[in-house]
């Protein structure tokens, strides 16, 4: 009986980041996803849990290391950093 209720509390959580996840293929949601969907600004890194304002491109940059005033994500690889970085430059 544990493991079904394990299971549901784990498959609710899931539908839950689903949900917070905008259609878009943006990089950046692969790291991170929406605190609430009432304000697109607030997103929260999966990597450190960092909450942020300013939205997907503030993340990515968070993940890249690239924004000298604002704190960088200390366990993103260096993968991600590319990965990010690439999909911020204009």
């Amino acid at each position: 009986m544990a493991g079904t209720i394990s299971s549901g509390v784990s498959n609710t959580i899931s539908e839950i980041e689903i949900s917070l996840k905008p259609k878009s293929d943006d990089v950046g949601w692969e790291y991170g996803s929406l605190v609430n969907l009432s304000n697109l600004d607030k997103v929260k890194c999966k990597l450190c849990g960092k909450v942020l304002s300013g939205g997907i491109y503030q993340l990515k940059q968070h993940i890249a290391h690239e924004k000298r005033n604002m704190a960088p994500c200390n366990k993103s690889s260096n993968e991600d950093k590319n990965k990010c970085k690439k999909s911020t430059v204009v």
